[in-house]
């Protein structure tokens, strides 16, 4: 088979089932919220790929971008959920158990940084699904933690689907 024939299957696979994007990226943002399913869920280079390939398969960017955007918010809201409820007990969770620096570094970086861990967890890939489960410790003000995932999320969405589909338009 030939570039041009293995490309041209591709698009026409991706094109038949192109309603699947968005629940796919939902999921994706969401399992980068989550700690230990994080790691197996490398979303974020992922998303370059999907913006790329669903941009040449006639696909639009808006829609994709807030599920993507969504899914990491509901995963947000749920380590956050976790933390608030668990509070210091969080820490005998398994993953967190075998490895308790993870939440020591996440609750240095939250003290030191605020707010603004929240929304710069979420580009910092180790950390991103650790930073909510502290800000639900400490108890931070639900409405706030609402708007610095919310806002984080979108921009950590857009940044990494977005070039995908740049690409596209500077093609064409």
């Amino acid at each position: 088979m030939s570039l041009d024939a293995l490309h041209h299957s591709v698009l026409a696979l991706i094109r038949t089932h192109i309603a699947l994007v968005e629940p796919i990226v939902f999921l994706m943002g969401f399992a980068e919220g989550i700690p230990a399913l994080s790691l197996f869920v490398p979303s974020s280079a992922l998303f370059l790929a999907i913006g790329g390939v669903h941009s040449a398969a006639g696909g639009g960017f808006w829609n994709v971008w807030l599920a993507a955007a969504v899914g990491a918010v509901v995963g947000d809201l749920v380590t956050y959920s976790l933390g608030r409820w668990l509070k210091d007990d969080v820490a005998r969770l398994r993953y967190l158990a075998i490895h308790p620096e993870v939440l020591a570094k996440g609750r240095g970086v939250f003290e030191r940084w605020g707010v603004l861990a929240v929304f710069g967890g979420k580009f910092t890939g180790f950390m991103r699904p650790f930073i909510p489960v502290v800000a639900g410790i400490v108890q931070m003000p639900f409405p706030l933690f609402l708007v610095a995932s919310s806002v984080s999320s979108l921009a950590w969405a857009g940044a990494f689907l977005a070039p995908g589909y740049g690409i596209k338009w500077l093609v064409d």
